[in-house]
């Protein structure tokens, strides 16, 4: 499971994620988002189903990435008790 925080959302509603931190997300178990204080935990199965913007940005570094929009939905504690 790998830990993402982000700083801020897109329209609001939205994490933007790269197309590779995805991936990396689904070989090691999952993925849980914080944007302030607000945790947010995505299963491998939920990852697989995410589908990248189909424009290519490139790194100012190396290479190029897409970005995979999610919806935010911070977690209540009844989730995080199960």
């Amino acid at each position: 499971m790998i830990a993402k925080t982000v700083t801020k959302l897109w329209q609001n509603k939205f994490v933007s994620v790269r197309d590779y931190e995805v991936q990396k997300a689904i070989r090691d178990g999952g993925m849980i988002l914080t944007h302030n204080g607000d945790k947010m935990t995505l299963t491998v199965d939920e990852l697989k189903n995410l589908k990248p913007s189909p424009q290519l940005i490139k790194s100012k570094f190396k290479g190029v990435y897409r970005l995979v929009d999610i919806p935010f939905k911070k977690e209540t504690l009844q989730k995080e008790l199960f």
